[in-house]
């Protein structure tokens, strides 16, 4: 009896060491990496949330090997120098939208920056995913950059929320209206309005003094920065949703240095990210429009969607012709023809 109580000791002695090794070795089959995320925007939004659930997942299938560190709202660095912070290895992530850099993302920006372009938010993240998987002038000028996307977030239709009603097109006349990038403003031209190009943190400020008569963003970001506090008239008409920032990492890191399992674990987690992120969106898109209308926002019935879609120019079709005027035409007919084979309109 003692013998066979030795033996049962010894084996489980024996079990209790091969467990505790292979626990020790699942925790080291990852890296221990200490990361930053340079942030454009705050931690309270729908779609700024599943950043932070990317970051909290990755860290916790790694079994804690990988912790991401996320600089909210510009902490980390301006929107505007997300982008060198990345591509310099200042920083090891950042999200800032594309469009915001017209001028080293000139295809990669435009699903972001061209109005009246899509219709459901899926067929942006569609294209715009598909864009950098397929499209080798895409993926050339990311690698020129020094980026790569992990994914993209979309935005739910953007409309005009302004501080008088707009329910005709000539009711935008003089109108000066929030826009970024470089297209936008040939819509407000279009429209006989002015675009002022106006960061995110600033709208509030430029709505309340008088720099801007309209924001130009979705319901759900209208309610989660609190602008429908500045100005009570939403436009009905919606100008379509779009591709948004994606999180951003360093090329060359991504691509060459980064362990295989660890860049395994990134597109798993970022997946699952982006279909959380769309999620989210359905769901925050109807309760963010009872918030503000509680807030005593009215809804103004635009009356002229004809008219207005016939004034406005044919967005892909001007950014194409400009690509070509730069010397990018072929690279450009390749995003668009994937865009429109892809894309809902």
């Amino acid at each position: 009896m003692r013998r066979i109580l030795k033996t049962f000791v010894a084996a489980s002695a024996m079990l209790a060491m091969t467990l505790a090794a292979s626990t020790a070795a699942i925790a080291e089959e990852y890296p221990r990496m200490n990361l930053r995320m340079a942030h454009s925007f705050p931690s309270n939004w729908a779609q700024t949330e599943v950043d932070q659930w990317w970051a909290d997942e990755i860290r916790k299938r790694s079994n804690n090997q990988i912790r991401i560190t996320i600089m909210w709202a510009g902490a980390g660095g301006e929107p505007t120098e997300i982008l060198r912070l990345v591509r310099s290895g200042a920083v090891d992530l950042g999200a800032v939208p594309p469009s915001y850099f017209p001028n080293e993302l000139p295809l990669s920006s435009a699903p972001n920056a061209l109005p009246l372009t899509f219709e459901t938010n899926e067929a942006a993240s569609r294209v715009i995913e598909g864009l950098v998987r397929e499209v080798p002038a895409i993926q050339a000028e990311l690698q020129r950059n020094n980026i790569w996307p992990m994914f993209f977030h979309t935005l739910n239709t953007y409309q005009p929320l302004c501080t008088k009603p707009v329910a005709t097109l000539e009711d935008w006349a003089g109108l000066r209206i929030r826009t970024f990038g470089a297209w936008q403003p040939l819509l407000w031209e279009s429209l006989g309005a002015v675009g002022v190009n106006v960061m995110t943190a600033e709208k509030q400020e430029g709505l309340r003094r008088g720099r801007i008569d309209c924001g130009f963003f979705s319901t759900d970001l209208y309610a989660q920065t609190g602008l429908y506090e500045a100005a009570k008239y939403l436009t009905s008409f919606g100008f379509g949703p779009q591709p948004t920032w994606p999180i951003w990492i360093n090329y060359e890191r991504w691509h060459n240095d980064m362990p295989e399992n660890v860049k395994k674990l990134f597109m798993e987690v970022s997946e699952e990210a982006r279909v959380r992120s769309l999620e989210a969106l359905a769901q925050v898109g109807e309760s963010s429009l009872q918030k503000m209308l509680d807030a005593g926002v009215q809804v103004v019935e635009f009356k002229d969607e004809e008219r207005l879609r016939a004034a406005a120019p044919n967005f892909r079709q001007v950014w194409l012709e400009a690509m070509q005027r730069e010397g990018r035409g072929d690279e450009a007919q390749s995003v668009l023809d994937y865009w429109l084979k892809h894309g809902d309109i």
